[in-house]
């Protein structure tokens, strides 16, 4: 049998944006893949009726798409290189966002609209026009509206001030977008008709989600002008008066709202029991005494937490249909799609067996993208008898080829059962003494599970044993498991390792001086504590991490009040910065022994790379063998969504790294 490559992920294809035709007789979705050659990725649109599956856009750079009827689509994409050199047309440079109409029969795509902003979540209203968020600047949020040389004066004006920047906003930065002072999401109207743009929120209004229900639209947000609130507003807006007015005050924090018939139903939670990480309750809305109602105080992790590297594009998280919210939520023994009524049961209505990326509901019908099993992306339809898989887009690429599937393992400590697995090489000789990788999830407040992640298959097939668990602070057990506040580097350092033992008990065949260890974000944080910690691991191979608790506080994209995960005191008092001294791997950083590489990208405003660059100093200093590789334009998804030249390039440095002290 063949065996998984560290650049076997270049073949897989990935599913992304499945909506519904307004009849639900059509589904359209995002077919993502990755161009060897080129070493980038392709994004086409496609189409399915029935068991006929057609492309619709595939230049390979499709964005956001919605249907506008029952017999066109609107997509955006950017054409304009492709018009300079095919018509002698210059760039336009007022088009910062351009809509084209694709007809569901085929043919080609004629431009539909153009935006001079950057816009997105656009959902057309039944008068024809189209409301949609575009950023804007609080230094200039009528940009959009200037024209001719006024616009040329003021995108020179802005030009020059690009080597610059005033700081009067926190936080100011955001991973993957960067600094981010002055910029706000607002709701604008676009009248097709009369083909005019209008703003409708403050210029200070940052808005968030938005539900159009007959003439008025409510949405989330925040209004600010130094300092971000950490809660959201919900705000009306009457689109006939254009009058916006609050009707809920920052009290929580509002993850989603929806309309089951005239009621407003709002999922969100105000972080009094478990933190900021806490899991949602279900709510209606009463316009008229502007209170929350409990609808459902279930314990959901709602939201596809289940981590993989074989994910692209963009997820649905909730959809009204047919007198139902659904939403994706994470159990402890997989993805489910469940859904709440007004009379506030919730029930499951899909299971992936796996990893459930993306869906959509029409009519009761129901359509995901998961990976079922151990097996790669694909298209499934529930059924009475169950999901039945409609695409075989991923179907050849591991024909033939040995697959190690994921084998439970439990074990226990501080009163809690810790859920684990372990992945075995080709033709595993239990007589034989193998090397190992223990592998840490980021968040904490995400999980593994029995799904497909390339990375620990490719390394299985290089002859180690991988395992990975899930300790408290994970997701999908429910808010009291998952409540890590101020026990950083406590109870979960002790979970892992009682798990690490155990996969040593129940696998004599693993040498325990050949074990590696690796993990990324929180999992980058908890391998930079295990290296002050102990030194039973031959080799440490940390990833986007945290190594000082001090220093990230007020230069990441985190909130500073998220502070208070790790420290019960006022960050700038002596008792506060003691407490997040105490649990920062840095300070134990003498103690450490084990040949470390540090991994971190450039533009990680999430774990910014001071981080990084604070633990390899110190490692240098103090003669432990010590490497580390910046990726430059690159932020804190590399992993995942990093451009594929360099994600090949991160697992050659780890697995090279790991070769060198293991094997």
């Amino acid at each position: 049998m063949k065996k998984i490559g560290l650049d076997t992920f270049m073949d897989f294809r990935m599913l992304s944006a499945l909506r519904f035709s307004p009849d639900g007789g059509k589904l359209c979705y995002v077919l993502t893949e990755i161009d060897r050659e080129k070493k980038a990725y392709v994004s086409r649109l496609r189409m399915r009726t029935g068991d006929d599956d057609r492309p619709m856009v595939s230049d390979g750079r499709i964005g956001e798409f919605f249907f506008e009827d029952a017999e066109h689509i609107l997509f955006s994409t950017d054409r304009r290189d492709g018009e300079k050199k095919d018509k002698g047309k210059e760039k336009e440079r007022d088009a910062s966002t351009v809509l084209y109409r694709l007809p569901l029969t085929g043919g080609e795509a004629q431009k539909a609209y153009a935006f001079p902003m950057a816009a997105a979540g656009f959902e057309r209203l039944s008068d024809g026009n189209l409301l949609m968020t575009g950023e804007i600047s609080t230094g200039n949020p009528d940009l959009y509206r200037l024209e001719g040389e006024k616009r040329e004066k003021a995108l020179e004006r802005l030009e020059e001030e690009r080597d610059y920047e005033v700081l009067t906003e926190s936080p100011f930065v955001s991973n993957g977008r960067g600094l981010i002072q002055g910029k706000r999401s607002a709701l604008f109207l676009y009248d097709t008709a009369g083909k005019k743009l209008r703003r409708l929120t403050g210029k200070w209004t940052d808005v968030g989600i938005f539900r159009v229900h007959g003439e008025e639209v409510y949405f989330t947000g925040v209004t600010y002008r130094s300092r971000r609130p950490n809660r959201d507003c919900l705000y009306r807006l009457n689109l006939k008066t254009g009058k916006t007015e609050q009707v809920l005050g920052p009290r929580f924090m509002l993850y989603a709202i929806e309309f089951i018939g005239d009621t407003l139903v709002v999922i969100g939670a105000d972080g009094k029991r478990f933190g900021d990480n806490e899991n949602p309750r279900f709510y209606t809305f009463d316009p008229t005494m502007r209170e929350l109602e409990l609808l459902c105080d279930a314990d959901e992790s709602l939201g596809n937490a289940m981590l993989t590297d074989v994910e692209y594009g963009s997820s649905r998280f909730t959809k009204a249909d047919g007198g139902f919210v659904y939403f994706p939520a994470l159990d402890r023994d997989g993805c489910k799609l469940k859904r709440i009524g007004l009379d506030g049961r919730i029930e499951t209505v899909a299971s992936a067996d796996g990893l459930l990326s993306d869906y959509d509901v029409q009519g009761g019908r129901i359509v995901f993208a998961g990976m079922s099993g151990m097996k790669l992306p694909e298209l499934y339809r529930v059924e009475k008898e169950g999901n039945r898989c409609l695409t075989a887009w991923n179907r050849e690429v591991l024909k033939d080829t040995y697959v190690a599937q994921p084998r439970p393992l439990k074990a226990e400590l501080d009163g809690e059962e810790i859920d684990g697995w372990v992945l075995l090489p080709q033709d595993y000789d239990p007589q034989k003494k193998y090397p190992a990788v223990l592998d840490i999830h980021g968040g904490p407040k995400c999980a593994y599970g029995p799904v497909f992640f390339h990375e620990m298959q490719a390394w299985a097939a290089k002859g180690y044993i991988v395992f990975f668990c899930n300790p408290h602070g994970s997701d999908g057990r429910g808010n009291a498991f998952s409540y890590l506040d101020l026990q950083w580097g406590g109870i979960d350092y002790r979970q892992i390792m009682a798990f690490t033992d155990e996969v040593l008990r129940a696998y004599p065949a693993i040498d325990a001086g050949r074990v590696c260890c690796t993990g990324g974000s929180y999992g980058g944080y908890m391998s930079n504590w295990i290296l002050g910690h102990t030194d039973r691991f031959c080799c440490i191979a940390t990833q986007r991490s945290i190594s000082n608790w001090v220093t990230m506080y007020g230069i990441s994209d985190i909130p500073p009040v998220s502070n208070f995960e790790v420290c019960s005191a006022d960050p700038y008092s002596e008792k506060g910065f003691e407490e997040m001294w105490a649990v920062s791997p840095l300070k134990y950083v003498r103690n450490a022994r084990t040949p470390t590489l540090i991994i971190h990208s450039e533009e990680d405003h999430r774990c910014p790379i001071a981080e990084g660059y604070q633990l390899y100093t110190a490692l240098v200093y103090l003669r432990v063998p010590a490497r580390m590789v910046v990726f430059h334009g690159e932020n804190h998804e590399l992993s995942r969504t990093g451009k594929p030249a360099h994600r090949l390039r991160r697992l050659e440095e780890i697995t090279g790294w790991f070769e060198r002290y293991a094997k």
